[in-house]
């Protein structure tokens, strides 16, 4: 019936960025990670590259949403967060200008560090732009008609054009280093003052380019004392952009430790039996949210979510489907499901 509320998933935790933390929002018992985190960003100067390394479905936004206002409130750190969604800035061609322009709205009411930051970004304005190109004057010189003499008398007369090219061009790169370093300056001094966490979310849903220039810019812009990173990502498709970018052969695991320092799992390898706990317990708040009766929360579902779990590693987004799977079908007629209410789970899969 229209209007009845009948919904089949659950809507997404609204989270005030920089302000929720765990406390209240994160049903998973999380809290204990966030804090480890937010331990190791603090002890450390040396410039960091954290990646959370999930599943898709698995909730790795919902955490990290969650811990860049936790870091500053419940877990009493002084460094400042910073969230970064990967795949909201994906549409352009330098995630630089992405990157740059998030970290300035982060500031601010603190005129000192965007004054700071100022000098950043105009150097970031022309580190983007796109280098210039030497164009040869006898653009047809492997042409097969024009050949000889006539290849000889075009690039002659056509010398001193590439000679003020060649100039042009070096001229502007050496700007381009330049404005590297300054950026890498007004970055450093304001490390200095305070230290700088940046979370970049949905990394693994970005195309394979973006993601990869984005950690390349990570590695040569933001090398910074007191600048870390914690990436949210699935390692494995991530591996995946490298793959479909430098070919099938590539070694894309090790070409990924060039950028990555450590690796912190949010639901621990090998932890079966606490992972399919975890599944049962989320099964059962998303029945409570549905309003699935208690006949769909008895132990047999119990012993066929850890059975499933144990096989195929259920996301809590897949846990989320099955639920709505058993929303649309009937109730169990009692605590021991007939075939049918098998059958429709194991539709899922």
């Amino acid at each position: 019936m229209a209007g009845s509320g009948f919904r089949l998933s659950l809507p997404e935790p609204e989270i005030e960025l920089y302000q929720d933390g765990f406390e209240g929002i994160c049903r998973l018992g999380r809290a204990a990670e966030g804090k480890k985190l937010s331990d190791l960003v603090e002890r450390i100067s040396e410039p960091m590259v954290i990646a959370l390394d999930a599943p898709w479905g698995a909730g790795k936004s919902v955490f990290l949403k969650c811990w860049v206002g936790a870091h500053g409130n419940e877990n009493r750190g002084s460094a400042k967060t910073v969230y970064f969604d990967a795949f909201q800035h994906d549409f352009m061609d330098d995630p630089l200008i992405g990157l740059t322009s998030v970290i300035s709205d982060r500031f601010g009411s603190d005129e000192k560090a965007k004054n700071t930051w100022k000098a950043a970004k105009e150097a970031a304005s022309k580190l983007v732009r796109p280098a210039a190109r030497i164009g040869l004057a006898m653009a047809t010189a492997g042409a097969t008609e024009v050949t000889g003499a006539a290849v000889d008398a075009g690039l002659k007369a056509g010398s001193k054009e590439l000679e003020d090219a060649s100039k042009e061009f070096w001229k502007k790169e050496d700007g381009k280093r330049a404005a590297m370093r300054g950026f890498r300056e007004a970055l450093d001094q304001i490390a200095k003052e305070r230290k700088l966490v940046i979370v970049v979310d949905e990394l693994d849903r970005c195309r394979p380019d973006y993601a990869l220039s984005l950690l390349e810019v990570i590695k040569h812009f933001f090398n910074v004392p007191n600048v870390h990173f914690v990436l949210g990502a699935n390692l494995q498709e991530l591996a995946n952009s490298v793959r479909a970018r430098y070919g099938s052969g590539v070694r894309a695991e090790k070409y990924l430790q060039k950028f990555i320092t450590a690796t912190m799992p949010l639901i621990p390898r090998g932890a079966r039996s606490g992972s399919s706990q975890l599944q049962i317990r989320h099964f059962q708040y998303v029945c409570d949210e549905l309003g699935l009766s208690n006949l769909w929360k008895g132990d047999w579902l119990n012993k066929y979510l850890s059975f499933v779990d144990h096989h195929a590693r259920l996301s809590l987004r897949d846990v989320e489907k099955i639920a709505a799977l058993a929303k649309v079908t009937r109730e169990p007629p009692s605590e021991r499901p007939a075939t049918d209410h098998i059958y429709i789970l194991a539709l899922w899969f």
